[in-house]
């Protein structure tokens, strides 16, 4: 996609993440971020342990592959973190998920920069 493209598409999503009017706020996408991270590596933690446990009861016993169970690393997944800030157009704290179209934002909506 070029320039020109995603800023027509963005224009069509009206996303408060592309909009003039928001200012974010980091401090509350940080403490969410890290709700987040704590969240899923629980849940790493429980997946990663059901694993070893899982390869450990196949038969024929394979090493290797309870090695790669254990030698499982987490990785953090970022796609769908909630973005945080305040609308200044209407002066209200504002949350949403950058680059997914939002219909209540289409009449209120106006683009951070100008294409023209």
């Amino acid at each position: 996609m070029d320039n020109q493209s995603i800023y027509e598409l963005q224009l069509i999503d009206c996303n408060c993440n592309d909009c003039k009017f928001m200012e974010r706020d980091f401090s509350k996408f940080k403490i969410w971020e890290e709700w987040n991270r704590n969240l899923q590596l629980l849940e790493f933690e429980k997946t990663k342990i059901k694993a070893i446990d899982d390869a450990k009861k196949q038969i024929p016993y394979n090493e290797w592959f309870v090695r790669k169970c254990e030698n499982m690393t987490f990785q953090f997944d970022r796609r769908n973190l909630i973005s945080y800030g305040n609308c200044r157009k209407f002066c209200k704290p504002v949350s949403f998920i950058p680059s997914i179209c939002q219909i209540e934002t289409q009449s209120c909506f106006e683009h951070r920069k100008s294409m023209g």
